[in-house]
């Protein structure tokens, strides 16, 4: 390697200048070689020229066809074009939802969701108690209020969004939709029907019958809409789900250990999602790789990959692909460049197929690299030393060194990496992109139905498309953030629903003034008028306000008394009972002290 100073910049401009044809004075390599990276490279240098001295090839790697040797690799025209597929109107929030859940699914929403509800109700275990005895059937209206308020929705408990205490009312939900209308609707929410369902073991059964029918309509959608970029990410994701499943994983390095694992196929930069498959045990786009001719010994991520990106229409078009190591590997690669797909990604150095002189445990120094090229392949394998060792497979870039535009804090040189590390960080976070903008206003909901936790998993995941897509093709200066696309997705569904009866918000009684008239009116005791043919002349009756609820009288003495009011026309006894009845509000609390009577505010009613 060149002894540099990397830390001085004339130094570094002069060795990526100098003209030299002596090798003996001159290690690097002559300007017309440079390649001029992004605004954060300042140039890129020969990987050569940082390999260790006891760096050789080795008899199997060159059996194998792995060497020294480097050539730049050959790669067919990228075809694809960067454009919305679809004519549109305008160009508003819900304009683009409606490019994936359209009113026609929500029709279809709303049928299931009758279905399964009337069902339920005819049958003979449900409880004469239960919330589900006051079911009516929802319409199209009505079910799009629910979805805007599951867009608005960030807390995990339901019941706040319909609290009345200061610091979390949210009057916004309860003037759209009572909380018991909106639990029962959930309670109730499906999108197929649960009798077409073909039993588990028999031939034909699909573990993801209850959502399949929303996963084919989103898949078809979110490829036909869009065309991606050059570049794309492959990588998984997990819906949260902790329940009993079946398919249920478990990944410790995810943020989200415990759920449904998704393989999604990303466009790098803005982290769209063009494809996903969802694993239940074994991955169904397996079936697209067979349709393709891919060897059936291949490894089953081999197959995923490969399965995948036929799904979504994206092999044989120049696509730059990047994925982890879980993916990586040399028969996926050239399995992929057969189809004029190249990739980039880390690997595990002990995979099938990986070169012997990757796999030895050679103690590097730092910015000390090893890479073989495999003429026949085009791959590159490069093992390169920073704090730790790092092992990468590529098919995309030439065996280089990108020296950055940024110092090291402790050498306070300018940092060197390889290109196709450079380049995969630069590129890799299209599926993380998509998950971090999800996570911002998620719309998740807690259940206990593993296909309804899954569908807002799913539905979230269109709603942050609709976004991505806004912001690419929306001509509006001033264009709206993540929440405020949510917010305006939620209004547009309430507007479309302006027949959706609204809920009573009132609390208690209806108020029927400032003061009810036994208080503010003037109030005479008169001896209770005795009824013609009557014993008594002055006739006794049960005080008003002296003597218990019915409900409440046992263990207490009845008072009576022969005095009332002729305008109230209620039996007081006096002066206390007159006093009291026509001067406070809570009166029997003040009479009867503990009878449970103390709540008297529907007297003021009468």
């Amino acid at each position: 390697m060149a002894n540099v100073n990397w830390s001085d910049k004339e130094e570094v401009l002069q060795f990526f200048n100098d003209d030299s044809d002596d090798e003996a004075e001159f290690e690097g390599f002559e300007i017309g070689d440079i390649q001029l990276g992004n605004r954060n490279t300042l140039a890129q240098v020969p990987m050569g020229d940082f390999v260790p001295d006891n760096d050789q090839d080795l008899p199997t790697d060159l059996e194998e066809g792995w060497s020294w040797d480097d050539a730049a690799p050959m790669h067919a025209p990228f075809i694809g074009e960067e454009k919305l597929n679809i004519n549109m109107d305008d160009f508003q929030p819900l304009t683009f939802l409606k490019l994936f859940v359209n009113d026609d699914f929500i029709n279809l929403l709303v049928e299931q969701t009758n279905l399964y509800a009337e069902r339920r109700v005819e049958a003979e275990n449900v409880s004469q108690f239960s919330r589900l005895k006051q079911w009516r059937p929802v319409n199209m209206a009505e079910m799009k209020v629910f979805l805007s308020l599951v867009i608005c929705m960030r807390r995990n408990d339901v019941h706040d969004y319909w609290a009345t205490e200061d610091v979390q009312d949210t009057p916004f939900f309860r003037e759209q939709m009572s909380r018991d209308r909106f639990l029962l609707i959930l309670s109730n929410f499906h999108i197929t029907d649960n009798e077409l369902q073909v039993p588990r073991g028999q031939v034909g059964f699909d573990p993801l019958y209850k959502v399949r029918m929303f996963v084919n309509q989103v898949l078809d959608a979110f490829s036909d809409v869009y065309s991606p970029d050059k570049d794309l990410s492959f990588d998984e994701a997990t819906c949260a789900w902790k329940g009993r499943l079946r398919f249920r994983v478990y990944n410790p390095a995810k943020p989200t250990k415990f759920g449904i694992k998704l393989y999604q196929v990303c466009e790098a930069k803005s982290g769209y999602c063009i494809g996903f498959d969802i694993y239940t045990g074994s991955t169904p786009c397996i079936q697209y790789a067979d349709a393709i001719g891919v060897d059936e010994d291949y490894i089953m991520t081999t197959r995923t990959v490969m399965g995948l990106l036929t799904r979504c229409g994206l092999l044989d078009r120049g696509h730059h692909v990047y994925m982890d190591n879980y993916y990586t590997s040399p028969e996926l690669f050239e399995e992929l460049r057969l189809h004029n797909t190249y990739t980039c990604g880390t690997l595990w150095k002990n995979g099938r197929g990986v070169p012997e002189a990757i796999k030895r445990n050679i103690k590097l120094k730092p910015t000390q690299v090893i890479f073989r090229r495999k003429e026949s392949t085009e791959m590159l394998a490069v093992k390169y030393h920073d704090k730790r060792d790092v092992n990468m497979l590529t098919t995309i870039h030439e065996a280089n060194m990108s020296v950055l535009n940024k110092r090291d804090r402790a050498t306070n040189e300018y940092v060197v990496n390889p290109t196709c590390i450079v380049e995969y960080i630069s590129q890799m976070g299209g599926e993380d992109l998509s998950d971090q903008i999800s996570q911002y206003d998620t719309c998740l909901r807690k259940t206990t139905k593993w296909y309804k936790k899954l569908f807002f998993h799913l539905f979230n995941l269109c709603v942050v498309n609709a976004y991505l897509l806004y912001r690419k093709f929306n001509d509006d200066e001033k264009k709206l953030d993540s929440h405020g696309f949510k917010m305006a997705l939620a209004t547009a569904l309430i507007n479309e629903a302006p027949d959706v009866p609204k809920p009573n918000t009132s609390k208690g009684r209806k108020h029927t003034g400032d003061k009810a008239a036994r208080r503010t009116e003037r109030h005479f005791p008169d001896h209770i008028a005795a009824k013609p043919g009557a014993k008594r002349a002055k006739p006794c009756r049960d005080c008003y306000a002296c003597n218990p609820k019915k409900t409440n009288r046992q263990g207490f003495k009845r008072k009576q008394t022969t005095f009332w009011c002729p305008d109230c026309k209620k039996p007081l006894c006096v002066p206390d009972c007159f006093r009291a009845y026509h001067s406070l509000q809570n009166y029997r609390g003040v009479l009867l002290p503990g009878a449970g009577n103390e709540d008297s505010s529907d007297t003021d009613s009468d």
